[in-house]
């Protein structure tokens, strides 16, 4: 497993070479306009890249963990009229697109078909170099998180606001990367209902993606309320948020979340 370099992406190369990527909201620029900022489409530019990020690293497999569209409850003209044409030219390209449903993908199938591949909302578990569990973070994910070495998780567009030297604030992407404790959870689990082992022992890693398209803002980690902590692994008490590293797309360390409360950019 490795991050790739400037991208907020994750290869992983066992069961095969795949790549993991989070939160691409095609027709977020819809919402926009409806505000009155006119933004020109984004299809295209998100589909450039995508293949770009694929080429580069010459892996043709994708899996994006949920909201591969924006529009909720229903679906925009972009989501009904270019994402599909999308779609077909990643797969002319030679990309594989596997999803894993996020909270935005409501009737997603209806509007692709077969043209990707579908996983539940509550998860997927793939046995490869470690154990991976990837969910897209909206709801509780299935017992068989328990399983996993590492957690992959979207659904926040994890940022970070520094201070520049002229003391302005500038909001930057991150991985949020949490140490959490199975035993904890599986707590949590059997108090909920579910038919789990409860000595289950370890540590996990979680790690929290940064969203695909650029142009989404997410929470920032430096300015979080107690509201903003609510996400449902994080409510769980299982996993150790102000211990979280905060690392930029470009490899940088920022340190741990409880460190950081004012950052200068240099």
């Amino acid at each position: 497993m490795r991050f790739l370099d400037r991208w907020p992406a994750i290869l992983i190369e066992k069961p095969e070479p795949t790549i993991i990527v989070s939160d691409i909201h095609y027709g977020f620029e819809v919402e926009l306009n409806e505000r009155g900022i006119r933004v020109p489409v984004q299809t295209q530019k998100i589909t450039d890249s995508l293949i770009e990020l694929v080429r580069e690293h010459g892996v043709y497999k994708v899996i994006v963990l949920g909201d591969f569209k924006h529009k909720v409850p229903l679906s925009s003209w972009i989501e009904w009229r270019e994402m599909p044409k999308a779609l077909r030219s990643l797969r002319e390209n030679g990309v594989e697109i596997s999803l894993v449903l996020g909270n935005h993908d409501g009737g997603i199938k209806k509007i692709l078909g077969s043209l990707i591949r579908y996983f539940p909302s509550s998860g997927i578990l793939l046995k490869g170099e470690k154990k991976f569990f990837m969910f897209h973070g909206h709801r509780w994910p299935s017992t068989s998180i328990l399983e996993a070495d590492v957690v992959f998780m979207g659904h926040l567009h994890p940022m970070i606001n520094l201070r520049t030297d002229v003391g302005n604030i500038v909001k930057k992407p991150i991985w949020l990367i949490l140490e959490g404790d199975k035993n904890r959870l599986a707590k949590i689990y059997k108090e909920k209902k579910y038919d789990v082992n409860i000595r289950s022992k370890g540590k996990m890693s979680l790690i929290v993606f940064p969203a695909f398209n650029p142009m989404l803002t997410g929470i920032s980690v430096n300015n979080l309320n107690p509201r903003d902590r609510l996400w449902p692994l994080i409510k769980s008490k299982s996993f150790f948020l102000d211990e979280a590293e905060v690392v930029l797309l470009d490899g940088q360390n920022l340190g741990r979340l409880k460190e950081i409360e004012r950052m200068v950019e240099e």
